[in-house]
């Protein structure tokens, strides 16, 4: 018996189905570059920063305003080198990865099989570095300094100019839109305006400068971001210390213990110090590559 022709109600929803993402492949997480340098570096850096806030505590609850202000453009620099030495820039580490991507041995290539036609049309024969050509002594290429040096030049400049890109963008961006979260969450609005500004544009530096230099102004990778669907790693486990470090260290403001150091924003801003060292260290051992899975239809929330 013929089975009955399909329905073009049925035909015209499951052509106009939206396509299942959940087979679509992770997004991989932020690794430390692979050098002594950058190594050793991603462990001063958090404790230096740490270290050099204990000091001028006392400082920071004498006068906030003048304290913040002159620390900003250190805080800048510090953070500039951190992300320019110990992190990938924006698009080299996909790039790094399809280079270093093997491909099949059994399947032959347009170079592969352009080098096999010269060589049987010429008659030639490369065997390692020697290349040997019919009537002419084998030769030995040399690595050009020149040209190395040339490379290693530019991929600096190209690290000094995405950090300056990414402070920039922090700058502008960040620090307005982590000023109206302050006063949302119970700063002041009509009074201590230079407080909350400086506090956010601290908080935009620690939270905000090496996600933009890492993951620079693709609209997919930040609605992962804001959606808390990135995989843990020191960039990501940094900005969300920040911001809980933050809000934890409001907890005091209010509290009748008459201390100077409640003072807004002081507690707030050692919360976001200590919340990025916290976050920073987590992100790269317990933390790394784990993910909030938001399940649908149940109020659950899982941390794989």
């Amino acid at each position: 018996m013929a089975s009955p022709p399909p329905s073009p109600l049925t035909t015209n929803s499951a052509a106009s189905a939206p396509p299942d993402t959940s087979n679509k492949p992770a997004a991989p997480p932020v690794n430390i570059l692979p050098t002594q340098l950058a190594t050793t570096y991603s462990y001063i850096h958090p404790a230096a920063l740490l270290s050099a806030f204990a000091a001028r505590f006392p400082a920071l609850v004498n006068d906030p305003v003048s304290e913040m202000a002159q620390q900003l453009p250190f805080l800048a620099l510090a953070h500039v080198a951190y992300v320019m030495i110990c992190l990938p820039a924006a698009g080299t580490d996909s790039a790094t990865n399809a280079a270093a991507t093997p491909t099949s041995p059994s399947t032959p290539t347009a170079a592969t099989s352009s080098a096999s036609s010269t060589t049987t049309t010429t008659g030639s024969t490369t065997n390692g570095n020697v290349i040997l050509r019919p009537g002419r002594v084998g030769r030995r290429r040399t690595k050009d300094s020149s040209s190395s040096s040339s490379s290693t030049a530019s991929a600096i400049s190209g690290r000094v100019v995405a950090s300056l890109l990414s402070l920039t963008l922090t700058t502008l961006l960040a620090t307005p839109v982590l000023s109206i979260l302050l006063i949302l969450f119970g700063a002041p609005f009509t009074t201590h305006h230079a407080r909350t500004v400086l506090c956010a544009a601290h908080m935009a530096i620690l939270s905000s400068l090496a996600l933009v230099y890492v993951h620079g102004v693709d609209g997919n990778v930040w609605k992962e971001v804001w959606g808390a669907k990135r995989p843990g790693d020191v960039v990501w486990g940094g900005a969300l210390g920040t911001c809980v470090g933050a809000w934890l260290g409001a907890v005091p403001v209010p509290l009748d213990w008459d201390r100077p150091w409640q003072a807004y924003p002081i507690t707030l801003l050692t919360g976001a110090y200590v919340g990025f060292v916290l976050g920073s260290v987590l992100g790269r051992s317990v933390l790394f590559g784990k993910r909030v899975r938001f399940e649908e239809g149940e109020d659950v929330k899982k941390v794989d």
